[in-house]
């Protein structure tokens, strides 16, 4: 067995096991910031310059950014015809909502194509996981600080945050980097050997300070308390969204590589930004971290080997 299949794992497991024992350690929170900063706006800036720089702009690539729309408004469908009423109390809803909609594209889904195509398969998750950002701020946040005044019973408004405040951070800057990247690509400037090499080694590093500070916040307790109450997300991110996205980008998409993005996109689990929409709404905090778990548990050890050992993997 080829030992990159083994990478997916190593890289999400074991920084999330570090983070959390780093909080039993006692390791001060503004450290764990710093390496989120750094992350953010140093590895995963360069990451996507780096990997667009190699990407060609053709017809064919404009459909992935398109595609984060029904990726994430097919689940909003499913909720409000099917699922709304299955919790009563909205604080509940909202969090099983946006829990049911955000995927980990960019992180897992991103590793996970580049074990199989390189730096441009990462090229192609990411022009689908920055338009996530937009349907975040534009979509979820107002979503999420709706569903909190309606389950406060003294009618307290959740913390409204500008949207110009959310677009122009630095936490944008890896969206710079799409485009510096693409720039670089159109005018045929040639990339030195040693970035590639540089792009092979901070792509772990990027998913292990990624995930720690993900393993840092995350309680396991909360886990065994709503894993099986939130049972119908699985169909929904594991068999639904694939099966539709996969027919949807056939009809625009040629290529397998692509194909296969989308697909694992798609299927990305419950995205650490449901937790952080939780938390800032006041919304069940508990809820969306156990779908983050069991979610990306389900994709690690099913999804991502039937798609590395499939045919679609090439």
């Amino acid at each position: 067995m080829d030992s990159r299949f083994f990478v997916v794992f190593a890289d999400i497991l074991l920084p999330l096991a570090l983070g959390m024992a780093l909080r039993r350690w006692g390791l001060s929170r503004d450290i764990l910031r710093l390496i989120i900063k750094a992350n953010v706006v140093g590895v995963a800036s360069f990451l996507s310059l780096v990997s667009f720089w190699s990407v060609h702009v053709t017809r064919e690539l404009l459909w992935l950014p398109v595609s984060i729309l029904p990726i994430c408004f097919l689940p909003v469908l499913i909720f409000y015809l099917f699922q709304k009423n299955r919790f009563t109390n909205p604080l509940d809803q909202g969090s099983y909502l946006i829990s049911m909609m955000l995927g980990n594209i960019g992180t897992l889904a991103g590793l996970c194509a580049y074990v199989l195509y390189g730096e441009v398969g990462f090229a192609y998750v990411q022009l689908i996981a920055v338009p996530q950002i937009l349907v975040i701020v534009l979509f979820c946040f107002p979503m999420a600080q709706r569903f909190y005044e309606m389950g406060n019973a003294k009618g307290k408004r959740g913390e409204r945050t500008q949207f110009i405040k959310l677009l122009l951070t630095p936490n944008q800057l890896p969206a710079l980097g799409v485009a510096a990247g693409l720039l670089l690509s159109g005018c045929q400037v040639e990339r030195p050997e040693a970035v590639g090499t540089l792009f092979t080694l901070l792509i772990h590093v990027s998913a292990w300070m990624g995930m720690m500070p993900v393993g840092y916040d995350l309680h396991l307790s909360s886990v065994g308390t709503w894993a099986f109450r939130l049972w119908p997300i699985f169909p929904v991110k594991f068999i639904f969204l694939p099966a539709v996205l996969y027919g949807l980008t056939r009809l625009f998409v040629s290529d397998p590589a692509m194909i296969t993005c989308v697909i694992l996109s798609a299927g990305a689990p419950t995205a650490i930004f449901a937790v952080a929409a939780s938390q800032l709404y006041g919304l069940n905090v508990d809820m969306a971290e156990s779908s983050f778990v069991t979610t990306t548990l389900v994709f690690l050890f099913i999804l991502y080997p039937l798609v590395y050992f499939s045919g679609l993997a090439g």
